[in-house]
């Protein structure tokens, strides 16, 4: 019964979307719909990357189902819900059968990961990963989803998971406690609330950061100072595996979950028909407070005008409609500029400031010994090189900032400072896929070898200076030609020492110099496939303004032209259709507050 009501007032607020021409508010209505007509309780596991979604969602059902690591980033939703028997399967969009089919493939629950992965390498249409576990925490309908990063230069993922959102019951979004909330994730929290309004925080990690209270007291500011009203969890999801592995209840509860599950328990498992009122409510309240604007504005153009009138207001759109076309001209040229400076300062940084490096190495190896000094060497310049990698990152990320600046410019005059969020751009860690300088081979020099070089050497001084004393009437084997033997033995020797030791230096800078390269190369990739992520973050934000501000430019000249062409017998009727569509709207919007109170009126 209240399903049917809610399904009811989100039908009358949908059809009114379509007959204003809403396809943006109609197509987020109906994801609406779609949740209220599903028993679950959807629980969407949001954040940036490497925040720690994928071990939270694992520590609350105490099974490994989503990947995680270092080197693993979410690329496609996993879902977690109840079963009697542990279960997995993918789930796939089929284009030739329609938009709304899904295909189902069961895999083994243990091999869920590998065959997410082959499925995304494969290019298949993948839609999420569903995992189902017997947990108590899921039997009252709770349904878990790990979902993609947000804010990374992905925008993909990003759009992924704000399409998730306008379906969920509510939202956990993960902060890991190194760090207070960034300026993105509250930008991300003030978007996702107005798509879902039942939000809480969890800030994993608190084992490996002692000052994580301190932390979560900032964020709490953070959030006040944004008008954000959410609990906070401080969490560790490693501590609460291995308290679930020792089955130790005091490690568990110095884990920080125990609070977390009674949220889950309490405050949404179990009241899925409280929490989509309030998800229905929120929503209907934005749609129509957004028609309603919408049809204020027609009916103050209903005013009888003058023909003067109505053509300098044409003449003013389309003059601001010329403005925003030369405007996005030039903002697009502006940042296809900045891109190609970008890609040819960046590499060029790079390489100059490795060249600084190899001078150096140059210098130590015209004087040091490979052999005696390889290790320490190794760490000398793996640690030159990473500060030259986060010199190169912190200049790319100030380029990245001046050129929005450059391109909000070009906007200013029509939405003032309008610079969007990105994510500030993280050095690379490119060491592990570099091979390690080897040390040179020629370090040992047995002392047979030397031994056998000396006699060399000395073999030509006794002779020689040996006949030179026989002339004197000294025999061949004497005080002179000995002493000249073992000098020029001596000689012998060191030259080939130092031969032995120049070659050593060549292969150590020869072998440096194929470390230096390939890592220049790793880099360069790296900074390159960053800024591709920032041109397409910069170009999505900037068109989306442009689109917008042409698109309202567009109606606006529509309705005038309109306007001009009604008699003052058209525009008393299309305003009076305009109150009573008010009055309309403002019946349903009334009903749709009534939904938090738990009341319900028929229609």
């Amino acid at each position: 019964m209240i399903e049917t009501a809610l399904v009811e007032l989100i039908d009358r607020a949908t059809a009114e979307c379509a007959e204003q021409q809403r396809a943006d508010l109609h197509g987020r209505l109906r994801q609406i719909r779609t949740r209220v007509l599903d028993p679950a309780q959807l629980v969407l596991i949001v954040g940036e990357s490497k925040q720690g979604k994928s071990e939270l969602v694992n520590a609350i059902v105490n099974a490994p189902v989503c990947a995680s690591g270092e080197d693993v980033t979410t690329v496609v939703p996993t879902l977690v819900r109840h079963a009697d028997e542990p279960s997995a399967m993918l789930v796939e969009h089929e284009p030739a059968r329609g938009p709304a089919a899904l295909e189902r493939h069961p895999v083994p629950i243990e091999r869920i990961r590998e065959n997410l992965d082959r499925a995304v390498e494969l290019g298949r249409p993948l839609t999420r990963g569903e995992v189902g576990l017997p947990r108590a925490v899921l039997e009252d309908g709770l349904v878990l989803m790990d979902t993609p990063g947000v804010g990374s230069v992905s925008s993909t993922l990003t759009t992924t998971t704000l399409a998730v959102a306008a379906e969920a019951d509510a939202l956990l979004m993960v902060s890991d406690a190194t760090q207070e909330l960034t300026t993105s994730e509250l930008a991300f929290l003030k978007q996702v609330t107005a798509l879902c309004p039942n939000v809480a925080v969890v800030q994993p990690k608190i084992d490996v950061t002692p000052h994580w209270r301190r932390v979560m007291e900032v964020n709490r500011k953070h959030l006040a100072n944004a008008g954000i009203t959410t609990k906070i969890f401080p969490v560790s999801s490693v501590v609460r595996m291995r308290a679930m592995q020792a089955k130790d209840g005091q490690l568990n509860a110095e884990s920080g979950f125990p609070a977390l599950l009674e949220y889950l328990r309490n405050e949404m498992a179990g009241k899925h028909a409280q929490l989509t009122r309030r998800l229905v409510a929120h929503n209907l309240a934005e749609v129509i407070n957004q028609l309603t604007t919408s049809l204020k504005a027609e009916l103050a153009a209903q005013n009888p005008r003058t023909a003067a009138e109505t053509l300098v207001e044409l003449e003013t759109a389309q003059r601001r409609a010329e403005d925003l076309r030369r405007m996005a001209g030039r903002w697009q040229k502006t940042l296809s500029d900045g891109i190609s400076e970008l890609f040819a300062d960046i590499e060029f940084d790079f390489r100059e400031r490795s060249w600084a490096v190899m001078h150096q190495v140059n210098e130590t190896f015209d004087e040091a010994d490979p052999k005696e000094v390889w290790d320490e060497f190794i760490d000398w310049l793996n640690e030159r090189l990473t500060d030259a990698i986060v010199q190169t990152f912190e200049w790319l990320d100030m380029r990245r900032e001046r050129l929005a600046e450059q391109v909000a410019d070009e906007l200013r005059r029509e939405y003032g400072d309008s610079l969007p969020d990105v994510e500030r751009i993280r050095p690379p860690d490119p060491f592990d896929a570099v091979p390690k300088p080897k040390e040179p081979k020629s370090s040992d020099y047995p002392g047979l070898d030397q031994v056998l070089t000396s006699l060399r050497g000395s073999y030509g001084g006794v002779l020689m200076f040996g006949l030179i004393t026989t002339m004197a009437g000294l025999p061949l084997m004497n005080v002179v030609s000995i002493s000249a033997g073992l000098l020029l033995g001596s000689k012998s020797l060191k030259e080939e020492k130092d031969s032995r030791l120049r070659r050593r230096q060549t292969e150590a800078r020869a072998s440096v110099q194929r470390y230096v390269e390939h890592l220049v190369f790793q880099v360069n990739k790296e900074a390159k496939d960053a800024i591709r992520g920032v041109h397409r973050r910069l170009h999505e934000h900037f068109t989306q303004l442009t689109e917008e501000a042409q698109m309202e430019v567009s109606r606006e000249i529509q309705n005038i032209k309109r306007s001009a062409e009604r008699s003052a017998v058209d525009r008393d009727r299309r305003a009076r259709e305009i109150k009573k569509k008010l009055e309309e709207l403002a019946v349903l919007r009334q009903r749709a507050s009534l939904l938090t109170q738990n009341r319900i009126t028929a229609a």
